[in-house]
C-alpha cells in the first residue's frame, strides 16, 4: 500500500473524493450519548418518547426509569466502562436498559435471547462481561457466575407514580447518582459506547467496539437522517444488529417517537401496512430482505412515510422502481455501512432509477464521514475504477474486542489526509475516527457526478472447478430476469460435489411452468457456464438472518433439500438407458440426485470428467468403443441428462432388421465435420495497413498470451534475459490483474524457475482468448494495441478430447482476435506456436516427406480436435503473411522436462503413458517416436529466432535431431526397477480400457479415445497415425540455419535424457515407486 499522505486541499487527491469527503461540518461532537439524552429529556420533558402496543412513556418518564436503572447498575458493582449484556427483545425495556447502561458509565452489549447457548457463552467470555440483564424469566445457563439483574428489578415500585410528574420518594437517590454519572465529564464522545458482536470469517463471534460519536454523527448530523420532534420511527431491527442504535438514538436525541411494533407485524405486509397508517410512521428502517418482501405485495404502502431507509444488503432496482412508481415515501434513502462505521457510511437519496438499472448506487459519505476507493497497489481509483471501499470519519470504530492483530488489519493509518472535524481536532489519544480508516472488503467505484456505486463482496468469491466466481455477479444476472423478484447464490454440497445453487423470489404473474429452465437460459445467455447455479429453487422468501440479511446457509440447506420445485417426479430420469448413465454421472460427479434436464456443466462437469463420463457410459451400454469421441461430442453440444441419454442409447443399439432409422452410426459419423474452407475464411476488414513498429529483432514490450502454461512460463524467463523490458502476460481464469499475477508467478515455481527475478517487469491481465477483444477493458487493449512491440501467441486449449467445435472458440478464435490486435494501432509482429501435429495428414495421405515451408495439407485427415484448430490457426497465420503482416510460425513437438532436473508438466498424454506402463507392468508394442525437446531448450530457440530472424512467414521445427522411440524408455523404466512386458498393441489397448474402467479418474483416462478410434479414412487408431511408420519425416532447415553459431543445442533422446525425465516423474511422486531396486 501507498504510504504518501495527501492534505485534503493539496491537488493529489481527485476532485469527487474531495468534493464528497466534506467534513468540515460541526456538530456537538464532545458530548456522550446519555448526556445528550438527558438535554434533551430536560427539552421536552412532556413529549412523547416511546410507544408500543398498550402504552406510552413522556421523556420525563423515560428519563426517570434510565436514571433508576444506572443508579441500580452501579449499586451492583457497574463501574466506569465496564461492559453490561442486555438479554431482552426489543421491548420498552430493552430502551430503558440501553440507556441506563450508558448513564451508568457502562458500555451497552445487546444480546438475543433467541441465540444458541454455545454462542451467548463465547460473547459474554470474550467481552469479559460480569453483569447481565435479562427478561423475568431468568438467565440462561450461559450467565453462570455472573451478577444477573431482570428487568423487574430495575423496573420502579408498583405503587410509583408513573405518569413521569412525581417520581417516587425511593428514587431520589438513585435519580442523584445517575444524573452525577450522566454529567461524569470521563465518559466522552470518544469513550466506549457498545458493543456489536458479528460473525467472524472462522465461525468465532466478533466484537466491534464503537465510541458514542459514531451514532452521535448519524443522529444529530444534517441531511435526511436526522429526525424532527413530530417525528415518529418504527423500531423494525433485532437490538444485536447495529441498525438499532440508529433507531434508539435518532429520535430519542432529538425529541421525536420512538415506536416499538410487535414483531410479528413487521412480517405480514397487510399488517405493517396498517401499522404505518395508524400510529402515523414517518421515518422507517427496512433491512433489503423485508424491504423486497413487502414492495412486491404492496409497493404503495410507503406514500405516507416522510423517510425510508432501506439496506443492509444489496437493493433490487425493480423493487425499488415498484415502490418509486406508486407514490412512494417523500425521502428513500439507500443506505450502506459496516458495523465497524457505526451503522452507515454512506446513503444515496434515490428518485429515480433508468428502466434497465441493475444496481441502486450508495451515494455519498454520511455527515463527518468520508470513503475511498483504493486500488490494490494503494493509490485512489479513479471515476470508474472498481477498487476496495475504505471510510473513515467520526464513525469509525475503536477495533475489534481483545483483537489488536484483526484491528491493526482492517482499521488502517489514513494515508489520504482527510480526516473527520472532530476526530482531526482533538488530539488527546486513542479515539474513534481520528486518522484512521476501515477497509470494508467491499468493491466500490466513484460515479462522475461523486456517487459511489456498488460491485458486491470481495469475499463474496467462491472458487468453483477451478474457477474463481463472483457470487454477486450471478445474482445480479438472475435479478435481471422479469420474473425475478429476488435471489440468494451460494455454493451448495461439499468437496467434489460442490456446485452452485440459488434460491429465487418470483413476482406473483409469472409463469411457474418452465421457469426454473428459462431462467437457467437467461443466466447462462448473460454468464460463462461455470457461473450458471446448477440448482434452483423457487421459494416464498428469503429467510433472514438476526441483521435482516439474507440467511444464505439455511437457504443452501433448502435447496440442497428440495431442489427445483414440486414437479420432482416428472424431472427424475426415465426408462433403463437414463437410468444407468444417472447413475455413471452421480458417481462421476458425486451428487445424490440429477434430474432430466440437468446441464452437466451447470451441475459439476469439466472437460475431465466429459471423458470420465463418455468412458463409463461406453462400458456401462456396452458400446463399440470406436465411439468414444462420439460420446464426447454428443455431450458437449447435448449436455442434459435426457438428450445425451437419447444419443448414448442409439449409439448403443443394434439394427433392427428393416429398420435403418434404429442402426448406429459409423464411428466418428456422429461427429459434426469440420468445414475447414470456412473456418480458414479471412475475417472481413482485416488489413495490415498501420505503421510498423520498431526494429522486429529488438522488441522492448512483448504480449504473451498462454503465460500460465508450461511453455509460457519458460518464454517469459528467456525473453525477459534476452533484452525484453517488459512483458505483458494474458492469463484466463483470473479477474483481477493481481489475481492473474499470482497464478502466473505460482506457475513458475511449480515449474521451477523464481518469479522474483521477474515479476517486476511483468504486467499480469485477466484475459480469455474465447472473449471480445481477448476478455480485455477497451483502456487495455488500446495500451497493448499502442504500447507491444511483438505478439508471442502460445495460447491454447489443449484437450485430446474434445472435438473441433468446442476447442476452436479459444484455438481459432483467439487466433482471430490477436491478428486483429496486431493490425491495431501498429502493425505488431506474430509469432505463432503451432504444433508439430499440424502435418500428421500428410502421412496418412501417403506424403513420406513434409519440408518447413510445405504449404498446409490434409486437415480431413487429422481426425483429433486439437491439432484441426491448430492447423486452421496456422492457415489463417500464413494467409496473414501474405497479406503483410510479420509473421513467424513455430512448431514444437514433445516438449519435455528442464535440462537441468527433468521439471516436467504431468498433465500430458506422454507423462500418463509412462505412468500406467509403470503402473500396469505391460507396454504396447508400437513404434511410437520419443521426439522430446526439453522445455528451457524449446523456449530458448523461440526467443533466439524472435531476436535475431527476420518474421517473414517461415516455419520453425522446433523438433530433436536425435530422437528415440518408444522402447528405449520401456528400457530405462526396467532399469529403474519397474518390470515391464510388452504387449500387442489390441491387448495392450484392451487391458488399459478395462482399467480406465475400473479408474476414471486415471490420467490415462482422457487419452484412451486416441487409441481407441479410428482415424479418417485409414484403418487404424488416431494414436498410430503418430508411429514412424505413418508419421510423415520433416526436415529442420530453417531452424538449424537460424540457431547456427548460437551454442544452443538439443540434448540427444538418449538414456541420460529418459533417466533425468523419468527420475523427476519418479521423485516427484507421480510414479509409483518401483517394486525392485
Amino acid at each position: 500500500m501507498s504510504s504518501t499522505r495527501h492534505d485534503q486541499s493539496s491537488p493529489g487527491l481527485p476532485h469527487h473524493v474531495l468534493a464528497c469527503n466534506d467534513v468540515s461540518w460541526d456538530y456537538p461532537h464532545d458530548a456522550s450519548l446519555s448526556a445528550r439524552f438527558a438535554e434533551q429529556a430536560d427539552r421536552a420533558p412532556q413529549a412523547p418518547a416511546v410507544a408500543w402496543d398498550g402504552g406510552r412513556w413522556t421523556y420525563e418518564e423515560l428519563w426517570r426509569r434510565v436514571r433508576r436503572t444506572a443508579a441500580l447498575l452501579r449499586e451492583h458493582g457497574v463501574g466506569d466502562g465496564d461492559t453490561v449484556g442486555v438479554l431482552l427483545p426489543r421491548s420498552p425495556e430493552w430502551v430503558v436498559t440501553a440507556l441506563g447502561v450508558l448513564t451508568a458509565g457502562a458500555v451497552y452489549l445487546p444480546l438475543d435471547p433467541g441465540h444458541p447457548e454455545s454462542r451467548l457463552r463465547a460473547i459474554l467470555d470474550t467481552a469479559g462481561v460480569q453483569h447481565l440483564v435479562t427478561s423475568p424469566d431468568g438467565p440462561p445457563r450461559a450467565a453462570e457466575d455472573r451478577t444477573c439483574l431482570t428487568s423487574d428489578d430495575l423496573a420502579p415500585p408498583a405503587s410509583a407514580d408513573t405518569s413521569g410528574t412525581e417520581p417516587h420518594a425511593s428514587d431520589e437517590s438513585a435519580a442523584q447518582d445517575a444524573t452525577a454519572t450522566a454529567d461524569n465529564p470521563r465518559r466522552s464522545a470518544d469513550d466506549p459506547a457498545y458493543v456489536i458482536f458479528t460473525s467472524g470469517s472462522s465461525g468465532t463471534p466478533k466484537g466491534v467496539v464503537c465510541a458514542h460519536r459514531g451514532p452521535l454523527r448519524l443522529a444529530l448530523g444534517t441531511g435526511d437522517l436526522r429526525l424532527k420532534p413530530e417525528d415518529r420511527l418504527l423500531a423494525t431491527t433485532n437490538p444485536t444488529f447495529d441498525v438499532s442504535c440508529y433507531e434508539l438514538f435518532a429520535p430519542l436525541l432529538n425529541g421525536a417517537c420512538l415506536v416499538l411494533p410487535d414483531p410479528r407485524t413487521l412480517l405480514s405486509t397487510d399488517a405493517l401496512a396498517a401499522l404505518l397508517r395508524r400510529e402515523r410512521i414517518t421515518v422507517l428502517w427496512l433491512s433489503a430482505g423485508l424491504f423486497h418482501q413487502h414492495a412486491q405485495e404492496q409497493p404503495d404502502m410507503f406514500s405516507r412515510v416522510r423517510c425510508l431507509i432501506a439496506g443492509g444488503d444489496v437493493l433490487n432496482p425493480a423493487a425499488v422502481q415498484a415502490v418509486l412508481a406508486h407514490d412512494g415515501p417523500g425521502v428513500f434513502l439507500n443506505g450502506y455501512g459496516p458495523t465497524e462505521n457505526s451503522v452507515l457510511s454512506t446513503v444515496h437519496r434515490v428518485e429515480s432509477l433508468p428502466p434497465q438499472a441493475d444496481s441502486v448506487p450508495i451515494g455519498r459519505p454520511v455527515t463527518a464521514s468520508t470513503a475511498y476507493v483504493v486500488r490494490p497497489d494503494g493509490g485512489l481509483a479513479a471515476v470508474g475504477e472498481q477498487g476496495e471501499l475504505w471510510v473513515g470519519g467520526d464513525g469509525v470504530a475503536l477495533g475489534y474486542l481483545n483483537d489488536e492483530v484483526k484491528t491493526a488489519e482492517q482499521f488502517v493509518p489514513d494515508p489520504f489526509g482527510t480526516e473527520a472535524g472532530a476526530g482531526a481536532e482533538t488530539g488527546d489519544g486513542a479515539k474513534a475516527g481520528a486518522g484512521r480508516l476501515y477497509r470494508t472488503g467491499d468493491l466500490a467505484s466513484w460515479r462522475e457526478d461523486g456517487v459511489l456505486e456498488f460491485h458486491g463482496r470481495q469475499d463474496r468469491q467462491v472458487k468453483i472447478r477451478g474457477y474463481r466466481v463472483e457470487l454477486d455477479e450471478i445474482e445480479s444476472a438472475m435479478k435481471a430476469h422479469p420474473d425475478v423478484t429476488d435471489v440468494a447464490v451460494d455454493v451448495v454440497g461439499e468437496g467434489a460435489g460442490q456446485r452452485l445453487g440459488a434460491a429465487v423470489i418470483i413476482s406473483a404473474d409469472a409463469e411457474p411452468e418452465g421457469l426454473v429452465q428459462r431462467l437457467r437460459e437467461h443466466t447462462r445467455d448473460r454468464l460463462p457456464a461455470h457461473m450458471v447455479p446448477a440448482r434452483v429453487v423457487v421459494v416464498d422468501e428469503l429467510p433472514l438472518t438476526d441483521s435482516g440479511k439474507s440467511d444464505r446457509a439455511r437457504l443452501m440447506d433448502l435447496v440442497e433439500r428440495r431442489r427445483t420445485g414440486p414437479d420432482d417426479e416428472t424431472r427424475a430420469p426415465r426408462g433403463e438407458v437414463e437410468k444407468k448413465v444417472d447413475d455413471v454421472w452421480r458417481d462421476t460427479l458425486d451428487v445424490d440426485r440429477i434430474d432430466r434436464d440437468d446441464d452437466f456443466f451447470t451441475i459439476g462437469g469439466t472437460s475431465l470428467r466429459a471423458t470420465q463420463v463418455a468412458g463409463a457410459t461406453r462400458h456401462e451400454l456396452d458400446i463399440d468403443p470406436a465411439h468414444g469421441a462420439d460420446l464426447i461430442d454428443s455431450l458437449l453440444s447435448n449436455p442434459t441428462l435426457q438428450d445425451f441419454s437419447q444419443h448414448a442409447d442409439r449409439l448403443s443399439r443394434a439394427a433392427e432388421p428393416g429398420d435403418e432409422d434404429g442402426a448406429p452410426p459409423a464411428a466418428g459419423e456422429a461427429r459434426t465435420p469440420v468445414d475447414f474452407a470456412a473456418e480458414t475464411a479471412w475475417p472481413e476488414g482485416l488489413r495490415f495497413d498501420a505503421p510498423a513498429t520498431g526494429d522486429p529483432l529488438r522488441p522492448r514490450t512483448v504480449l504473451l498470451t498462454g503465460a500460465t502454461g508450461f511453455l509460457g512460463v519458460h518464454l517469459i524467463a528467456q525473453l525477459l534475459d534476452h533484452g525484453v523490458q517488459n512483458v505483458f502476460c494474458l492469463a484466463r481464469k483470473a479477474r483481477t490483474p493481481d489475481e492473474a499475477l499470482d497464478r502466473i508467478t505460482a506457475r513458475m515455481r511449480r515449474y521451477g524457475l523464481d518469479p522474483a527475478h521477474y515479476e517486476k517487469r511483468l504486467t499480469a491481465l485477466p484475459g480469455d482468448l474465447a472473449a471480445p477483444h481477448l476478455g480485455l477493458d477497451d483502456a487495455d487493449w488500446q495500451r497493448l494495441a499502442k504500447e507491444a512491440d511483438t505478439i508471442v501467441h502460445a495460447g491454447s486449449h489443449v484437450n485430446f478430447a474434445y472435438p473441433y467445435g468446442a476447442l476452436a472458440p479459444q484455438n481459432v478464435g483467439g487466433t482471430r482476435t490477436v491478428l486483429r490486435l496486431a493490425a491495431a494501432e501498429r502493425t505488431k509482429p506474430v509469432h505463432y506456436i503451432s504444433s508439430i501435429a499440424v502435418i500428421v495428414g500428410f502421412g496418412t495421405a501417403g506424403v513420406r516427406h513434409v519440408h518447413e515451408d510445405t504449404p498446409l495439407d490434409h486437415a480431413d485427415r487429422i481426425s483429433l480436435g486439437y491439432p484441426e484448430t491448430k492447423w486452421v490457426a496456422e492457415r489463417l497465420m500464413r494467409q496473414a503473411a501474405e497479406r503483410g503482416l510479420p509473421v513467424t510460425i513455430h512448431r514444437p513437438y514433445e516438449i519435455t522436462g528442464t535440462t537441468d532436473r527433468g521439471v516436467w508438466n504431468t498433465d500430458t498424454m506422454m507423462c500418463a503413458l509412462f505412468r500406467t506402463i509403470a503402473e500396469t507392468g505391460t507396454a504396447p508394442r508400437m513404434a511410437l517416436p520419443l521426439d522430446f525437446v526439453p522445455v528451457d531448450h524449446t523456449a530458448a530457440v523461440i526467443t533466439h529466432v524472435i531476436t535475431h530472424e527476420e518474421p517473414d512467414g517461415r516455419v520453425y521445427h522446433i523438433t530433436n535431431p536425435r530422437p528415440a522411440l518408444l522402447d528405449l524408455a520401456v528400457r530405462r523404466l526396467r532399469a529403474m526397477g519397474y518390470p515391464v512386458r510388452d504387449l500387442s498393441y489390441d491387448d495392450w489397448v484392451a487391458s488399459i480400457d478395462r482399467l480406465a474402467a475400473d479408474n476414471p479418474e486415471h490420467p490415462m483416462a482422457p487419452y484412451l479415445p486416441m487409441f481407441m478410434e479410428p482415424a479418417q479414412d485409414w484403418g487404424a487408431s488416431v494414436k498410430q497415425m503418430y508411429c514412424e511408420e505413418t508419421f510423415p519425416a520433416f526436415d529442420r532447415t530453417n531452424v538449424e540455419r537460424a540457431l547456427a553459431g548460437s551454442g544452443l543445442r538439443c540434448p540427444p533422446v538418449d538414456d541420460d535424457l529418459l533417466d533425468l525425465n523419468l527420475g523427476y516423474l519418479r521423485e516427484s511422486g507421480f510414479l509409483p515407486q518401483p517394486p525392485t531396486a
